[in-house]
């Protein structure tokens, strides 16, 4: 378990990680699988379903490649302006013609000429900033921060350990020491019972599968 300070606010977390290099995540009532990969312009993460990319730097003067390549063209001349949101350069990467655009308005300087090889984060442009007053900086954090609502910093439950073994997941122990965790952890009847009752049913739920394979004689991917 981890303890995550973020300004004022301190939020426990549990982290392990999975036999992918993947981070499974449990903050509250909260679980998340959570991938990282360090790339030229930072760090790329993976939160579920959602890509989130955390930059070292932001100038939003610098316009940089997000790829390797070739550059083919610029598409404005030197000095010229370059709306927002418009293509700027064309570029060759795995055997295709892509065009990067403009973060922010401005009259643009080539950093390289047509031919030139590149690296993902090389820079490709500079701009002149139309109104620099209107781009957002990256600053320290300095409000509050309370995603999670109340998080109760005590022991988790022994079933959740087991819940998330059962989902796949790695997390450092035996199932048969485990469950004998859990029933030891039992305060009364019937918490036993949900509990109990919770780990047969995601445990059946598992085996339906298994069970469906066997009795189709297919492959068990083949049913996924």
């Amino acid at each position: 378990a981890f303890a995550l300070c973020i300004g004022p606010a301190s939020v426990r977390a549990k982290i392990r990680e999975q036999p992918d290099g993947s981070l499974y995540v449990n903050v509250g009532s909260t679980n998340q699988m959570i991938k990282g990969m360090e790339e030229k312009l930072g760090l790329r993460l993976t939160i579920g379903g959602t890509t989130v990319m955390l930059p070292e730097v932001y100038d939003p003067s610098e316009l940089r490649s997000d790829v390797n390549g070739k550059v083919v063209r610029y598409l404005h001349d030197e000095g010229a302006e370059v709306s927002k949101g418009e293509a700027y350069v064309e570029l060759e990467a795995m055997k295709m013609i892509m065009s990067l655009k403009s973060s922010e308005s401005g009259k643009i300087s080539h950093a390289k000429s047509a031919g030139s090889i590149i690296s993902a984060g090389e820079l490709l442009a500079t701009l002149q900033l139309k109104d620099p007053s209107r781009v957002q900086r990256i600053l320290p954090f300095e409000g509050s921060f309370d995603p999670f609502g109340q998080v109760v910093d005590e022991p988790e439950p022994v079933d959740e350990d087991v819940m998330a073994l059962l989902d796949g997941f790695e997390v450092g122990c035996r199932g048969a020491h485990l469950v004998e965790r859990m029933f030891q952890a039992f305060k009364n009847p019937d918490a036993a019972d949900k509990s109990v009752l919770g780990l047969l049913d995601k445990y059946l739920a598992n085996e339906r599968s298994f069970a469906a394979c066997g009795l189709s004689c297919r492959p068990y991917d083949e049913l996924l």
